[in-house]
């Protein structure tokens, strides 16, 4: 069974609001397009409503964004235009009318460019790739992202940074590269929140969740739940539609049905409230495959009955085959045999038609750009006739110029040569110090843990079996020895005291510098050890999830990541104020994740006396060692984010 998961990405500047938010506002814009006289004016109070009602009424926003762009054409104002005709673009596309967005977002770039106005320009590629990413043409689709993203990289609209980067994740998610989708999610996350964009943020972790889909489907739901409980806080209904979805989806995968309808049949609810059909139409087709896993094929029928109907209105026609196929395992189920065959031909006839149409269009643009290149050779041919005589008298001149610049090539080429091999060079240099730095810096770490383990060792079986021979010795000592006054008893009970007390702490400290149960039980329980010990400190509540830690790490790598996360919960109860802590502790294939929140002070990276001060250094030391990556995501007041990601290595 394929998940019906659905992606979260939203055409490029079409930024989230909480629904009562929104209201106000579309309010005041009407209120005001009342009052307002002048042209000029009036068109961009139409585009703000054309732009604000796409997520709530999509039949108004482009009604709006229609007038835009009469009164636009009617005063000359291109400008207005431009971005009336980007808005149009994006309700065909939310309406799933995919060649009439490419027409208008097409239009908008063209007089964009024109303009000069790197906004919309980026604007509009960014959303031709979101439109070539929905037809699976991948390679166009990054191509257009890219050349938007760079557009965006020199300003400082940080959202629509961000969306693009978005999109360039989900776009490698598509091509399976979860590395890099990953990778690219998270500058994301990092990118919205500078601009305090939560909304955003909440549809980042949903898309970040598919990249789990096939490693750990825990680890997709917790992701999912998280943009829920941000969509929820802004009553996106819309996303909260397709959260729902994707849950149901999982759910559906796993074979427990009866949490999947749960979760689809709120999808429904969400879809119904802001109109969205092309949501409604994947969760139909769930819903339908889910109550035929459930041995209910007349409940299916009627779920699959409405897919079709809506995937025929919005010419779907890859969809109509899937519900066509889906016709056909009901019809299997009730065992009517001529229906089964009659609705696989069904899928295979559209399946057909889209191969025919995709091949008859390759042929046109075949034939178009022959016809095209065939007129362009000939008007090539005429004038490369008329220039020739022209050319003959520049001969000479032309090859004198050319013997200088090639003199001056050669110059300049040599100086080339000689740079290069000095950059490779001092490259190489650097490249052989790095090394010794990270040899140097292996040796001390593995110094420093075989150091800690003697002296742990030395006293626990040492310096502690004397402690206690001599607490023996004293306690017999007691008893034999005739005490003549209070006094005398009173300094031998001390010096027991003393005795014992040297015992406990001398264990401590060897259990501190490498625990048994560390050694003994490996990495998960020495850490919920560790949380249950510091547990105790007032007004701080830790919240702890270990996923996927059954299995024993290498005893290197075990011994490193506690160092590692003792000294990360010591920074945040030293510096950080914080009175929640979350940490996860999540294991995939090859891969161990390690998330540290707080919701403490935060502390600004930049700061290099901070940053060395409060031992992050010592931190990246040790993860480096393990061939590791850490990242610190942290604005001072809004507590800071510790991710470590680290290569799982042959256990013992």
């Amino acid at each position: 069974m394929k998940l019906r998961i659905v992606a979260f990405y939203i055409s490029c500047f079409f930024t989230l609001f909480g629904l009562n938010a929104q209201n106000r506002a579309i309010d005041s814009l009407k209120t005001l397009l009342k009052k307002t006289k002048s042209d000029s004016a009036r068109v961009e109070i139409l585009n703000s409503l054309s732009y604000n009602l796409g997520t709530i009424d999509l039949e108004q926003g482009q009604s709006y964004g229609k007038q835009a762009a009469v009164l636009s054409e009617k005063i000359g104002f291109k400008k207005g235009l431009c971005h009336a005709y980007n808005n149009i673009g994006i309700i065909y596309d939310q309406k799933g009318m995919g060649d009439s967005a490419m027409f208008y977002y097409n239009k908008s770039l063209e007089m964009s460019t024109k303009l000069g106005n790197h906004h919309l320009q980026a604007s509009g590629l960014s959303n031709i790739g979101f439109i070539h990413w929905s037809q699976g043409d991948y390679d166009k689709a990054l191509d257009y992202t890219l050349k938007a993203l760079a557009i965006l990289d020199t300003g400082t609209n940080y959202i629509a940074t961000a969306n693009a980067i978005e999109h360039v994740a989900m776009i490698y998610y598509d091509l399976s590269d979860y590395k890099n989708s990953i990778k690219f999610h998270r500058q994301a996350i990092n990118i919205y929140a500078k601009s305090n964009d939560e909304a955003h943020i909440g549809n980042v972790y949903c898309n970040l969740a598919l990249n789990y889909l096939e490693s750990s489907k825990d680890s997709m739901i917790y992701y999912l739940k998280k943009g829920e409980t941000i969509f929820l806080k802004y009553k996106d209904h819309w996303a909260l539609g397709h959260v729902y979805n994707n849950i149901g989806g999982v759910y559906l995968e796993m074979d427990n049905f009866d949490p999947a309808l749960t979760y689809l049949y709120k999808a429904r609810q969400e879809h119904n409230i802001v109109g969205d059909d092309r949501g409604m139409c994947a969760t139909q087709m769930s819903l339908g495959v889910t109550w035929l896993y459930k041995n209910r094929p007349e409940i299916a029928k009627n779920h699959i009955d409405t897919a079709i109907a809506m995937s025929s209105k919005m010419d779907m026609k890859e969809s109509l085959a899937e519900a066509y196929h889906n016709y056909a395992l009901i019809y299997s189920h009730l065992g009517v045999l001529d229906s089964v065959t009659k609705y696989l031909s069904k899928e295979s006839e559209i399946k057909d038609s889209i191969f025919s149409m995709d091949k008859t269009q390759a042929i046109a643009d075949i034939q178009t750009k022959y016809d095209t290149e065939k007129k362009d050779l000939e008007i090539a041919k005429q004038k490369a006739e008329l220039e020739s005589k022209e050319n003959e008298k520049k001969r000479r001149e032309t090859l004198i110029i050319a013997l200088i610049v090639l003199v001056v090539l050669i110059i300049i080429l040599g100086y080339f040569i000689y740079s290069r091999n000095k950059i490779k060079q001092r490259a190489q240099m650097d490249k052989e110090l790095a090394f010794q730095r990270e040899v140097r810096s292996k040796a001390v770490i593995e110094a420093e843990e075989k150091e800690r383990r003697r002296i742990a060792q030395d006293l626990h079986d040492g310096v502690g079996q004397i402690l206690s021979a001599a607490k023996l010795n004293l306690s017999g000592l007691e008893d034999k020895l005739k005490l003549e006054n209070p006094e005398q008893s009173i300094l031998l009970s001390n010096a027991l005291e003393l005795v014992n007390d040297s015992v406990k702490e001398v264990r401590s400290v060897s259990h501190n510098m490498m625990p048994n149960t560390l050694i003994k039980l490996g990495l998960a329980s020495a850490i919920r050890e560790f949380i249950t010990k510091i547990g105790s400190v007032p007004n701080l509540k830790i919240d702890l999830q270990i996923v996927g830690m059954e299995e024993r790490l290498h005893s290197t790598v075990e011994t490193v990541l506690y160092r590692v996360i003792q000294e990360v919960v010591a920074n945040i109860i030293k510096h950080a104020k914080a009175n929640e802590i979350s940490m996860q502790l999540i294991r995939h294939d090859n891969e161990l994740t390690i998330m540290i929140e707080d919701n403490g002070v935060g502390f600004d990276k930049n700061n290099v006396t901070q940053f060395e001060g409060i031992g992050l250094k010592n931190i990246i030391s040790r993860v480096e060692f393990l061939n590791g990556n850490v990242d610190f995501d942290s604005t001072p007041g809004q507590g800071t984010t510790v991710v470590i990601e680290i290569p799982i290595l042959p256990t013992t």
